[in-house]
């Protein structure tokens, strides 16, 4: 009879027993090494993603702490995508793998399948608490890694559909289900040339100005990241004074290619700063909009690492009957 109530005891024991899981956005990871962030593709698929754009040479492994919440054998997927599936059916180039502390998982990850997908990666048994998680390129051409999902339940793969995966990440990282609201007068999406002036001009006309910018640095393809010349014909035509404002925070060395600081990012932030109306929101990106008709009420943005989101209302009030902006007193 001991025997048999033990035995129920254990089989009752083991239903309240839950899996344990854990997601890690690769975007997040504290030390990147040579992967990038590329965040362009978040309003279409969610989320943003590393990329290991190393030009045929693999790029140096990027790194991040992460904790489990409890000992056991986990299985590991990872979300990755083989980019060349459009084109070629064959295995592709964009080949990297993952380190746990230091057990190195043997499967290849981003060679397969033709779409963004969870792919299984092993299993692996580890004690709770911190350990070291690693993203290893192997080829140096633009392997992709979303995010990492570790669970003590086998065969339980994330949602991959849209909705579903952005309802998914929100639960298992915490994030408010709505964003947070701040009203504007105006909200400049993109902070290359044209959006700095869009903003600073707004700024000077007394609106208060959203600058939103997806990258950490200001000046689009003028700036440290992609390293263009700020050219073009300004100073001419009918509106002589146009293009008069980059005289503020040009570049004072001309060329292409040229080494990051010809490009003066620091000039270009400081630009920005010193307009008290502006407030800029870099490493976000506008992701979505919401709208009353044909008008645009507010501007849906979201942080290309943390997934921390805000909604941007524009405020009508200043706006005439034909939407043209008219100054304040």
């Amino acid at each position: 009879m001991r025997r048999i109530i033990l035995i129920l005891s254990l089989l009752f024991c083991s239903q309240l027993i839950t899996a344990s899981n854990l997601l890690i956005e690769a975007e997040s990871f504290d030390q990147k090494g040579g992967w990038v962030v590329d965040q362009q593709f978040m309003d279409l698929m969610g989320s943003p993603y590393l990329m290991a754009h190393g030009m045929g040479v693999p790029v140096e492994d990027a790194s991040t702490t992460i904790s489990f919440p409890e000992s056991g054998t986990y299985y590991v997927y990872v979300r990755t995508y083989n980019w060349t599936s459009p084109w070629h059916d064959g295995k592709g180039p964009g080949k990297f793998t993952l380190k746990i502390g230091n057990k190195k998982l043997p499967i290849v990850l981003g060679d397969e399948g033709n779409q963004w997908m969870w792919q299984p990666a092993g299993k692996i048994s580890v004690k709770a608490g911190n350990s070291n998680l690693t993203l290893k390129d192997l080829t140096g051409f633009n392997g992709r890694c979303d995010a990492i999902y570790f669970t003590t339940e086998k065969e339980q793969l994330p949602p991959n559909e849209t909705v579903q995966l952005t309802d998914f990440r929100k639960k298992m990282l915490d994030i408010p289900a709505e964003p947070e609201q701040y009203s504007y007068d105006v909200i400049v999406t993109g902070g290359g040339i044209a959006g700095m002036c869009a903003a600073a001009t707004a700024s000077r006309l007394g609106c208060k100005v959203a600058l939103i910018n997806d990258r950490p640095v200001l000046g689009g393809n003028n700036s440290s990241e992609v390293r263009v010349h700020l050219g073009g014909n300004i100073g001419v035509g009918p509106n002589s004074g146009l293009g008069r404002m980059i005289r503020e925070f040009g570049h004072s060395k001309e060329g292409n290619a040229k080494p990051a600081a010809n490009y003066e990012d620091e000039k270009k932030e400081l630009f920005i700063a010193n307009e008290k109306n502006i407030t800029l929101y870099a490493n976000y990106r506008a992701i979505s909009v919401k709208t009353d008709g044909n008008r645009i009420e507010s501007v849906i943005i979201k942080h290309i690492e943390n997934g921390k989101a805000w909604n941007c209302n524009i405020c009508f009030d200043i706006y005439s009957e034909n939407s043209k902006m008219k100054t304040k007193a």
